[in-house]
């Protein structure tokens, strides 16, 4: 439950018709009263993002029920995951947008999405359940949208804020954003641009592997760069044209993981490991008015670049030697760099009947979008031919029949992945009788996709080239839905949806150094490809509100029965892996948020989510499953929720306050599927509950605030991560990262 934000966004077609205080969505592409949407959904101002200390996109994950976004491998990366509908590769679960303009990408284990930020926003709104029919195949989870602050026609705007914070056992963060927006040509033209800059402190610290001493403090430090223009045009009483253009730049000094076996926020990595990550969004949206409706135009192109280096140094002493040795490393340090470019030209094209008060309103479309995801992976380690002769007396090429690559490259990949898609879809709805709405849409897709490899070096196995590879899918999703308003605010609804992902295909896995593990799953090779996934998911929810009481109630109930699962599979003792499709899992649980007002200016929040998510037959052999029935599928926490309490004040001097302080909560998960997986790692299974304390206060007045905080005021240090896929079963320690110590702070703000 997000709090009031009083207004209208009409950025399509009609003016809504609704109550005085209507909060306003565009989940079904078109402008609606919140409380009359049939979806489970959830939506954030800018006010709100503020105030509940949201400054990225993971952060989403702590005050969204059913929402979780772990760290997924060794490189870092974050993956959302919604009502436990989750797969660590391939195609995404959960589509994530920038206004009208798909920008998630796979799920590579290297490079996650983008880490937008908290950043000239007007809102953010998360969507739950399959949203296939409206946003694509990529949203068989449910749907992110972050839409951005417009240019307006007539006025001036602007705001300036500024953030300062201590975090504990690190440095210094700090923030600046500016926004300046208003009228050229009042009526007709109009402009807005905004920059944001911010560097977030680390808290890890490295220390020397050989002698213990400490190096550099405060390693894991991070810093963002944005900016944002967007002209909006009126040619005439119908036509509105809105170039926009969206830069981001994001570096990390060094990835958030310490040693388990030296304590907290502590680490002996022999290289530093930053990464550095480029993102550019030019776009062109056109609004024509035709009287009747509203033809929407929607042309974007993503440029995005990603680069990182990760410490192998570990990695030959515990694949080759079998952690025989505890903490050796390769002389001189191992590491890998991995560069991922993404390009995606899209182009939608819809139109939407103008009239929300007509019986029958519509919408229609077409999406074309082709994309063009290059990998490579180069790991530069020429130390490794001293290590092996001076630990086994052999050269590499005795160890593995080939020699390293010039500049000592134990294993070098490139890997490209193109895809396009075609798409029709439309969705109506139908007020069949007072009060009563029936709505039904449907999408049908073409989704071609092409891949190539080329590996090679000692690790590849030799020289490998895979591809061209190609399959396709043509996926049908439908979407139904009955909702039923009995008056006021209060509606009904149940709804049923199809969420669909496409297949993909796999890279080389060396059949003769893989031969023990892939035998162990009943395999003579890995698979090439694999297939589509799809869910069907039910839906029941109630939605109340009694302004007499100053209370609102959201509640929803579902069902998913997904099938076909996309998972990968873990060869643990050579160090590669494949994607296949791992049966089929149900998922159930419910959604409540609670709003309330029982004294003038003190308003209470409360939220909640459950989702059970299990696997619902075996999978694998008796003897080495990789999953069996009735596993948790992992990464999901059973339950999460949050309580608030905020209260507003005025002081002399017409100076308004508040004090908001706010708890949030998430269970236990697993971060592996089964206890019988031939990758099972008992070091690494479960995952920790989590919980934090956030406090905030306010003061201002005619356009200005300054307000101070706290996050984690109690100083949780769950572990949000564990694992050990460059360390297997050897005892060595492993990588952790707990959440971020107590943070204090003060922040300013000042607008037109």
């Amino acid at each position: 439950m997000a709090a009031p934000a009083y207004g209208q966004e009409d950025d399509e077609a009609g003016e809504p018709s609704a109550g005085e205080h209507a909060v306003f969505v565009t989940a079904r592409r078109v402008a609606e009263a919140q409380e009359r949407v049939p979806i489970s959904l959830d939506r954030l101002d800018a006010a709100d993002l503020e105030r509940r200390g949201i400054a990225r996109l993971a952060d989403l994950a702590g005050v969204v029920p059913n929402l979780t976004m772990p760290t997924i491998g060794a490189f870092g990366a974050q993956q959302p995951i919604m009502r436990g509908v989750f797969s660590p590769i391939g195609a995404s679960t959960i589509g994530l947008y920038v206004d009208d303009v798909p920008i998630q990408i796979r799920s590579l284990e290297v490079a996650g999405n983008p880490d937008l930020r908290r950043f000239d926003l007007d809102r953010v709104e998360v969507l739950r359940g399959p949203q296939g029919t409206l946003f694509g195949a990529d949203s068989m989870g449910g749907t992110i949208r972050t839409l951005t602050r417009q240019p307006q026609l007539e006025g001036l705007d602007g705001q300036a804020s500024g953030e300062f914070a201590l975090v504990g056992r690190g440095g210094f963060s700090r923030e600046m954003q500016a926004a300046l927006g208003g009228a050229i040509l009042p009526g007709r033209i109009g402009m807005r641009v905004s920059a944001y800059y911010r560097r977030d402190a680390g808290v890890i610290d490295r220390f020397d592997p050989a002698s213990g001493g400490l190096l550099t403090k405060n390693i894991d430090h991070d810093a963002a760069l944005g900016l944002r223009f967007a002209l909006k045009a009126a040619l005439g009483e119908r036509l509105e044209l809105t170039p926009s253009l969206f830069f981001q730049r994001a570096k990390r000094g060094d990835l958030p993981f310490y040693e388990s076996s030296l304590g907290l926020f502590r680490q002996t990595a022999s290289l530093r490991q930053p990464g550095h990550d480029r993102f550019l969004l030019p776009g062109l949206t056109a609004r024509l008015d035709l009287g009747g409706a509203v033809l929407t135009g929607v042309t974007a192109w993503l440029d995005r670049r990603n680069r990182q280096i990760v410490d192998y140094s570990g990695y030959f002493g515990e694949i080759i030697l079998g952690g025989m040795v505890p903490g050796i490393r390769t002389p001189g340090g191992s590491y890998s760099r991995t560069t991922v470019d993404q390009t995606v030209f899209t182009q939608e094209l819809r139109i939407a009947s103008a009239d929300p008060r007509a019986s029958v309103r519509w919408l229609v479309g077409g999406f074309y979008s082709r994309s063009r995801i290059a990998m490579e992976q180069h790991v530069v380690e020429p130390g490794i031919a001293d290590l092996a002769q001076s630990q086994l007396g052999l050269s590499i090429g005795e160890i593995f029949g080939l020699p390293l690559l010039p500049g000592g490259l134990s294993y070098h990949s490139r890997q490209q992945i193109r895809e396009r898609t075609l798409a029709v879809f439309g969705q109506a709805n139908w007020t069949f009788a007072p009060r009563w709405e029936v709505t039904g849409g449907l999408r049908l897709s073409y989704n071609p996709l092409r891949f190539r490899l080329m590996s090679e070096g000692p690790f590849a196995g030799g020289s490998n080239a895979v591809g061209p590879r190609g399959q396709s899918d043509t996926p049908l999703i439908p979407y139904a839905g009955l909702s039923w308003r009995p008056g006021g605010d209060s509606l009904v609804y149940l709804s049923a949806g199809k969420g669909f992902r496409g297949g993909g295909t796999n890279g080389a896995v060396p059949a003769n150094s893989c031969a023990a593990d892939l035998s162990a799953l009943g395999r003579a090779a890995a698979p090439d490809s694999y297939g589509s996934d799809s869910l069907w998911s039910y839906e029941v929810g109630v939605k109340a509100g009694l302004p007499a009481r100053r209370l609102h109630l959201s509640l929803a109930a579902f069902r998913i029965d997904w099938r076909r699962i996309q998972q990968s599979v873990t060869l643990p003792n050579c160090g590669f892996s494949y994607v296949d499709n791992l049966g089929a899992a149900r998922n159930q649980g419910v959604e409540l948020a609670l709003r309330s007002e029982p004294l003038r200016r003190l308003v209470l929040d409360f939220s909640f989510g459950f989702v059970d998510a299990r696997f619902r037959r075996d999978v694998g052999l008796p003897a080495s499953a990789i999953v069996a029935a009735g596993d948790r599928i992992p990464y999901v926490p059973r339950w999460s929720g949050t309580l608030a309490a905020e209260y507003g004040f005025t002081l002399p001097g017409r100076l308004d306050g508040f004090v908001r302080t706010e708890w949030r909560q998430a269970g236990r998960y697993r971060r592996a599927p089964s206890t019988r997986s031939v990758a099972y790692d008992p070091r690494v299974y479960s995952g920790e509950g989590s919980e934090l304390l956030f406090l905030r206060m306010g003061l201002g007045r005619d356009g200005w605030q300054l307000s101070a905080f706290a996050d984690n005021l109690l100083n949780s240090r769950a572990l949000l991560y564990r694992n050990a896929e460059l360390v297997p079963v050897t005892g060595s320690p492993l990588r952790e990262m707990a959440q971020r110590p107590r943070t204090v702070g003060l922040s300013a703000s000042f607008g037109l």
